[in-house]
This record gives C-alpha cells, sequence and structure tokens, in this order.
C-alpha cells in the first residue's frame, strides 16, 4: 500500500504491505544512489516475511516531490518523519551503497529509535581518490560484473540533480570534526554486510566495521554490489542469524 508522508515542503511516497503484523519489527530499507527511485525494490521480497518492510522514494526521486533539498542531513529528517507517520517506536534500519550511509547517519541522530543497523555494500565514511582510482581499475578488470550491474539497474530512473546535490552534501558531512568519535560510540548492534567481488572497495567499509563498537563483519563470497540478485538466499541467512545472535 502506497502513502505519502509530508515532510516540510516534500511528499515523500512510501510503500508498506497490506498485510503487515504488528507481532514482525519494522525495517525500512534506503536504496542506494543516490538519485534512485526504489533500489532496494528487488530485496524486498527476501525480508518481508520476517519483518514489515517499509520502502521509500529519496525526495526527487520516483513518486516523490522535487524541491532541491537533498543534501544527507534532510534525507535524514525524511526518513524520521516516516518512522512517525507510521508510530513506529523502534525500527531497523537496512541501507544499500549510498543508502548505508543514510542508514548509518540515522542512527546516530536518532539511537533511540533504532533495533540494529544493516550496512549493506556501503562504501565508508570516505572521500578519497585511490578509492576512486581502485573502482575504476577494478570496474575494468572485473567487466561482467560491472555489466550485470548495469543490466540489473537499467530500469531505475536516476535524478542527476539529487545524485549531484547529494554526493556533494555527504563529502560536506564526513567532514564534521565529530564525525568519527560519535561513530566511535554508536551502542547501535550493526551488520555490516560486503560482497567479496564488488567492484567497489571493500576497506572503508571493513574499517567502519572496526570502529563500531557494536558491529559484525560478515563477507559473501564471489558477491558484488547486488547481494540480493545473485546470493539471495545467502543474504537472507545472512541478515536473519545476525538478528537471532545480536538483537535481544
Amino acid at each position: 500500500m502506497e502513502h505519502y508522508v509530508s515532510s516540510g515542503s516534500a511528499k515523500i511516497w512510501t510503500f508498506i504491505h497490506d498485510d503487515q503484523n504488528k507481532s514482525k519489527p519494522y525495517l525500512l530499507m534506503c536504496g542506494g544512489g543516490p538519485g534512485i527511485n526504489d533500489g532496494l525494490l528487488g530485496c524486498d521480497p527476501l525480508l518481508n516475511h520476517r519483518f514489515n518492510t517499509i520502502r521509500f522514494n529519496q525526495r526527487g526521486c520516483g513518486s516523490s516531490t522535487a524541491d532541491e533539498k537533498y543534501d544527507v542531513e534532510t534525507t535524514i529528517d525524511d526518513i524520521e518523519q516516516i518512522r512517525q507517520y507510521y508510530s513506529i517506536q523502534k525500527w531497523y534500519i537496512i541501507g544499500h551503497s549510498w543508502g548505508a550511509n543514510i542508514a548509518l547517519f540515522y542512527a546516530l541522530k536518532y539511537p533511540q529509535y533504532c533495533k540494529g543497523i544493516i550496512y549493506l555494500c556501503g562504501i565508508g565514511i570516505q572521500n578519497d581518490d585511490d578509492w576512486n582510482k581502485e573502482f575504476k581499475q577494478n570496474a575494468e578488470v572485473m567487466t561482467p560484473l560491472l555489466e550485470m550491474e548495469v543490466s540489473l539497474l537499467k530500469d531505475f530512473e536516476v535524478n542527476y540533480d539529487v545524485l549531484n546535490y547529494a554526493l556533494r552534501s555527504f563529502n560536506k558531512y564526513i567532514k564534521s570534526p565529530m564525525l568519527l568519535k560519535k561513530i566511535s560510540k554508536l551502542q547501535t548492534p550493526t551488520l555490516v554486510l560486503c560482497g567479496e567481488k564488488d567492484i567497489r572497495p571493500n576497506w572503508p567499509a571493513i574499517q567502519l566495521s572496526n570502529l563500531l563498537p557494536a558491529a559484525t563483519l560478515s563477507m559473501i563470497d564471489g558477491c558484488g554490489h547486488l547481494p540480493w540478485a545473485t546470493h539471495p538466499e545467502t543474504l537472507s541467512k545472512t541478515i536473519f542469524d545476525w538478528i537471532d545472535k545480536n538483537i535481544k
């Protein structure tokens, strides 16, 4: 069922399944990009039997309204408005790629509302030229994996205004003098989950897993950037096993 959540001047498109069960925990799904309309659509069926899953379109993307306010802080505030709209006391939050950092940053601002974070194929807290060089080199060497990503994502709409604005905002946000200290004190259980064959270098996410005091690092062998498409059973089992072991 679609719902539009008011957040400032924007209307944020959200989706929750009609058969939600109050006995199941809620899980917000933050897609990648930035600027992609519904990046975790393919992940939803793997998880919604265990969670009440909620997907949303970042403002300016898909069915959400555009207003040129695409910075990190505004996205965090939009997520909090979604939680309030659905009257959720505490939830899990999964973020993929760009969305992994948004999930983490939301938990830093609102730890009281987060039961756990699933940091899926995230790029860490960096704006590093060496990372970009390594990414380009991997893309050349692992061409079939890149071609698979392009094929799987070809039907997604991309708003490049959102993409460019949000990336500039991210680069500014991570320069906050207290950011790493706040991350090092975050007690929210976090699963840092990487694809071993992701052409995006994994070392920033591994660094992050060692900085977070309640983090678990897991690597999916032979997996690229879209584990729900290539390793769906391993992805869901890893998440569920982590929850059963770490969340009380």
